[in-house]
């Protein structure tokens, strides 16, 4: 090969690397013909907001640079003029939209003094990369109203809407970041609230959680949420000079400092002072680090800020909200260990266990039984996790200070992901009628009422599905309603199609709609939750309180073992008759204790079964409304 032959190639690739740099270095800072076709109407013919990286404004004597945090930081936008600070991340974005959308209302062909544009109102730059922008903002046009003369260099001069001219006239002032603390709940390892006067206030991060400090004990999740939702919304709603602003902090009202998790990143540190100067809702707050910024803040927020300890103990068995729950598990002792019995005194002893996991929009049973619940069974499981959820304590007793728990049941969550497990130990009910729990994340002991107890022992019945008759019935075969419940007691026969009172045959019928009302109520009745297997005695079903409202179907199928004909009942010549009834106890929250005749189990009746017996009372002329709730409340 000759030397001219070697050489024709390296010309070439000489050729085309300074092509290629030409394309790089010339051809990218300049607008592509693509996108100024495309772009025929806009100001910028070529303009994308991710792209932007400097933007200068100079107006009224005053320089403003924004420019992107290279490392991409909290605010994404620092401000580089007048002041070197975070600028305000949404008030820049809000720029950068309004600069990318800005159209040309007409083109100006021999833009003149009459523009304004030889002593513009406004001159700046916006960089996106290589390519730049210079541009300049004149006087308002004559139409539309607002609009205003803008000459972009290289590009011509057009009249803008007011939109764009309002935007760029906005001060630096209008660009400073207003937040006081960047950190979020995420971020935050500790935070401390000195007040000038009272207890400080110390909430240090245990995982997902955070404990109150001094006495060790977790804060309650939605406390410390409604906390830093306060600290979130204490921004500046304007700026303090220096000097008024130290002596407005000169003895602080309240000091708040936050370090965050990430040990390279700074603490933070704000005094919050006397009421602003001019502004009596509105006090002095200065930002001592990371960063110096001084402003007035909106004085009610801070009064958020300043919480006293006691009010942040959680006062919650779980830490878990009902959503976050994938497994749930109720153990009792071991069998034929110490002790029979749970937390309500009940038979659930004996190595008694529920298990259950959530599998999609379901709940699969793994203890007593492996199976897949069925659909009405769910709802008795998502009862269950919400009752231990929404559970509270009367009393926090701190691991330091907490009595032995003599463990009769433990109650274990496991949130979403399995990455946090919760436990609960559960004590006896003693004479006072109340329990003890042991949380295990942070040893605290809280003190219950026997109610909340139940809900923490391990009853296979809490799985069942909600109807509450095991045989159901047809509310139209119902002919008598003995109503024990009623003051005095009501007691009503069916006689050609018109309910009657079976002791005064002289008294108008009962209103027939509200009778088939009620007793539509009483067929589908339905559990708010199944409590126990059985009562207990203390579920006051049995006290001279308690009150039972007796149905007779005339149920030519029934067989004697199903009831019988009932004394006094309506006579029919239907055959033998079947008789249901529901007995009453103690009042639980807004439901009542209550338990079938055809089953031993109890449950929790809703309140539309005191409605639904006020209501069959108040049928009939001669009682009074309100005589028919039951007794014992």
């Amino acid at each position: 090969m000759s030397a001219r032959t070697a050489a024709t190639p390296i010309v070439l690739v000489v050729l085309a690397a300074g092509a290629a740099a030409y394309a790089f270095l010339v051809d990218r800072s300049g607008v592509p013909d693509a996108d100024r076709t495309e772009r025929r109407t806009d100001v910028f013919p070529s303009f994308r907001g991710e792209d932007v990286t400097r933007i200068e404004l100079h107006h009224d004597r005053e320089a403003l640079v924004l420019e992107r945090a290279p490392d991409g930081g909290d605010g994404v936008w620092e401000m580089a003029s007048p002041r070197r600070e975070q600028a305000d991340g949404a008030a820049v974005d809000m720029l950068v939209r309004e600069l990318e959308m800005a159209t040309k209302v007409r083109a100006v062909p021999d833009a003149g003094v009459a523009d304004g544009l030889s002593d513009p109102r406004a001159t700046g730059s916006v960089t996106l990369g290589a390519l730049s922008y210079a541009f300049a903002l004149g006087a308002d046009a004559p139409r539309p109203e607002g609009a205003a003369y803008f000459h972009v260099d290289g590009e011509g001069t057009f009249v803008v809407e007011r939109s764009l001219k309002a935007q760029l006239l906005r001060t630096a002032g209008a660009y400073r970041d207003r937040t006081l603390v960047h950190y979020g709940a995420g971020a935050i390892a500790r935070l401390e609230l000195r007040p000038a006067s009272g207890t400080p206030l110390v909430l240090e991060r245990h995982g997902a959680s955070f404990r109150v400090a001094g006495d060790d004990v977790r804060a309650s999740r939605s406390a410390v949420e409604s906390l830093l939702g306060a600290l979130a919304d204490t921004r500046a709603d304007s700026f303090l000079a220096d000097d008024a602003a130290a002596a407005a902090t000169r003895s602080p009202f309240l000091t708040l400092a936050v370090t965050p998790r990430d040990t390279a990143r700074p603490r933070a540190e704000v005094l919050f002072g006397d009421t602003c100067p001019g502004t009596p809702g509105e006090r002095a707050a200065v930002r001592t680090e990371p960063d110096r910024l001084a402003a007035c803040v909106d004085a009610s927020l801070v009064e958020r800020l300043r919480v006293a300890p006691a009010s942040l103990v959680d006062t919650a068995p779980f830490f878990a909200h009902p959503d976050e729950i994938e497994e749930l598990r109720i153990e009792g002792p071991a069998a034929g260990a110490g002790g029979s019995g749970g937390a309500g005194g009940g038979a659930s002893g004996g190595g008694a266990r529920v298990d259950v996991a959530r599998t999609g929009t379901g709940w699969h049973e793994r203890a007593p039984e492996d199976r897949e619940l069925p659909s009405g069974a769910t709802d008795g499981v998502s009862a269950l996790v919400a009752a231990l959820t929404v559970a509270r304590a009367t009393e926090v007793i701190p691991a330091a200070k907490a009595p032995h728990v003599e463990t009769r049941s433990r109650v274990t969550l496991v949130r979403t992901g399995g990455e946090v497990t919760e436990e609960v130990d559960v004590g006896p009910v003693g004479p006072d009628g109340t329990a003890l729990l042991r949380r295990v994340d942070d040893g605290a002991v809280l003190r219950v009422p026997r109610a909340v107890a139940r809900r923490f022992e391990p009853h296979p019945v809490a799985l069942r599905p909600r109807p509450v008759w095991r045989v159901p019935f047809d509310a139209g075969a119902v002919v008598a309603i003995d109503d024990g419940c009623a003051r005095p007691a009501l007691r009503l026969d069916l006689h050609d199609g018109a309910w009657v009172r079976r002791d005064s045959r002289g008294a108008p019928p009962a209103d027939g709609v509200v009778v088939a009302d009620v007793l539509a109520s009483l067929a589908h009745a339905k559990a708010d939750a199944w409590l126990a297997e059985k009562d207990d005695g203390t579920f006051g079903l049995t006290a001279p309180t308690a009150c039972t409202v007796t149905l007779t179907l005339a149920d030519a199928a029934a067989s004697p073992a199903d009831g019988g004909a009932v004394d006094g009942g309506a006579a029919t010549d239907a055959g033998p008759r079947r008789v249901v009834a529901l007995t009453f106890g103690d009042a639980e929250g807004g439901g009542v204790y209550a338990r079938a005749t055809d089953d031993p189990a109890v449950f929790v009746a809703s309140p539309g079964f005191r409605e639904a017996l006020v209501r069959l009372a108040g049928g009939d002329a001669g009682s009074a409304e309100g005589d028919a709730s039951p007794r014992g409340e």
